[in-house]
């Protein structure tokens, strides 16, 4: 169990420090231009910076059918991986509340946001 534990607070370090660097430029209210050049160059690196980003998405060349669906539903078959695993620790006396939130996270990611619209109708 302690090995679960290390493993997932070592996976949410990055994550705290990214929350906190968002805090300071919230706070802060982040970079900010003095002059038209400098703006200019603000919108640059920010193009640049989505340029990358999109970049790192596209393959090179066409890949097969089945890749590009499999990237699709990626993140649909992962959740459907934690709600069968998690139904599995459910079984374990010792998992059995770390099987109930795996179940819970990916059932919120799948359903979540039809249901949070059903209730707002």
């Amino acid at each position: 169990m302690s090995l679960l534990l290390s493993a997932l607070l070592s996976s949410l370090i990055p994550v705290g420090v990214e929350g906190i660097k968002q805090f300071i430029v919230a706070k802060t209210g982040g970079v900010k231009a003095t002059t038209v050049a400098e703006q200019i160059q603000l919108d640059n690196a920010e193009i640049e910076r989505l340029k990358a980003l999109a970049a790192l998405d596209n393959p090179g060349g066409t890949p097969r059918q089945w890749i590009i669906d499999l990237r699709a539903s990626s993140r649909y078959l992962a959740a459907w991986a934690c709600i069968g695993l998690g139904a599995w620790f459910v079984t374990l006396p010792q998992l059995s509340p770390v099987g109930g939130e795996l179940i819970s996270v990916a059932f919120g990611f799948l359903f979540g946001t039809r249901l949070v619209s059903f209730t707002k109708k």
